[in-house]
């Protein structure tokens, strides 16, 4: 029986799914940020408490952290791209930022210094969502807020190392009601 690379203890030898990818980064990225999104409406509405939030928020933190330090068996890592080359251009492009999450100095450590940027990535997502929603916008619904996008497209961008073209879903809608 094959897992198409979704379960680590299988014992199958499928093909794992390369998480360099942009299409495999942007939809763990995309996926977490759907589930803070429902966190912060769950917490917002008094359903979840918030260490129940911050609980979840740790466990999201690690998984993020371990994932993109390369060291979660269901994804095919390259090895000069995770640790060394995640963490190096996360160094360039949020190295003050990185340096506050981690109380002040810049990690050493390559593991370390991503799972801060995780730390910065989810303290993102959650000022996005306070921004769109006091502007009355659903942040991710059938067509995402550009600030969501935006913020997914960034973020996906770094932890895969290149630029992406990226469609906005919002310009199709356009050119759908055009035609």
């Amino acid at each position: 029986m094959s897992c198409s690379g979704n379960c680590s203890s299988c014992g199958s030898d499928c093909q794992k799914q390369p998480l360099r990818h942009p299409n495999i980064t942007g939809a763990i990225l995309g996926q977490f940020m759907m589930e803070m999104a429902v966190r912060s409406q769950k917490n917002a509405a008094g359903e979840i408490t918030e260490e129940k939030m911050d609980e979840m928020d740790r466990k999201t933190m690690n998984w993020l952290g371990a994932t993109f330090s390369g060291k979660n068996a269901q994804f095919e890592v390259d090895p000069e791209w995770y640790p060394v080359g995640v963490a190096g251009n996360l160094r360039m492009k949020l190295g003050e930022e990185l340096a506050q999450a981690a109380g002040g100095k810049l990690p050493e450590d390559n593991a370390t210094l991503i799972f801060s940027a995780m730390a910065v990535f989810m303290a993102e997502v959650y000022d996005t969502l306070s921004v769109v929603t006091k502007k009355g916008i659903e942040p991710l619904g059938e067509v995402p807020a550009p600030e969501m996008l935006a913020l997914l497209k960034r973020w996906t961008e770094m932890l895969v190392g290149y630029e992406l073209k990226w469609r906005d879903p919002s310009q199709e809608e356009t050119t759908d009601k055009e035609q």
